[in-house]
């Protein structure tokens, strides 16, 4: 990405076997008065196509913080409109790809991604202060050096080494938790996000 881009704007091409809600297609060439048509440079919003050596596509579809993945699997999004062929299979990833293909359908009817189904992560918190976490501990911060970043100097004043000790061990249970994320538990973070929007977002109507 460009030198001084927020790294907030960096697009995620999560792998479909890592993220769950990631959609498989075949693309059909179709013309574009055809009711099923879709053209991704006519979605109105960002659309950022990456092909791989063997041909494969992986499409990005973004509009702020909200986003659809897309791998296809046959055919190609670079000639213009096409008809989705939709590959789904099982059952323990079908919720997220099942939300997904209602995502792209809103945004295939209404131009837009709306946030109805996209609902907001009550978890994001504490996601944040645990990459704080391990930035710190990376960088050598103790555990009182994470605390001060993260707390209050009233918080500070009455829970650090307090009778109840509680910010102290609330500071060793984001450090470990941090450390089991950077060894992989965040492969089951990102499941666990795609299988909680799915239930959240999957009996909620569209305007």
């Amino acid at each position: 990405m460009p030198p001084g881009e927020p790294g907030t704007n960096a697009p995620l091409f999560w792998r479909a076997a890592v993220a769950d809600a990631v959609l498989r297609v075949d693309a059909i060439p179709a013309d574009a008065g055809h009711p099923d048509a879709l053209d991704i440079g006519r979605t109105g919003i960002e659309a950022l196509l990456l092909s791989r050596s063997d041909g494969a596509e992986r499409l990005l579809l973004r509009e702020g913080a909200r986003s659809i993945r897309i791998d296809v699997r046959s055919g190609t999004l670079h000639q213009g409109p096409v008809r989705l062929r939709y590959a789904l299979d099982g059952l323990a990833r079908l919720d997220a790809q099942l939300l997904t293909l209602r995502r792209l359908s809103a945004l295939w009817r209404l131009g837009r991604m709306p946030a109805e189904l996209f609902p907001p992560e009550t978890r994001a918190r504490r996601w944040i202060d645990l990459l704080r976490t391990i930035d710190a501990r990376t960088a050598g911060a103790s555990h009182r050096d994470i605390a001060q970043a993260l707390f209050s100097r009233a918080q500070m004043r009455d829970g650090w080494r307090s009778e109840s000790d509680y910010l102290r061990m609330r500071v060793q249970r984001l450090v470990r938790s941090g450390r089991a994320l950077v060894g992989g538990d965040y492969l089951a973070l990102l499941r666990s996000r795609h299988a909680r929007a799915a239930s959240l977002g999957g009996d909620r109507g569209i305007a």
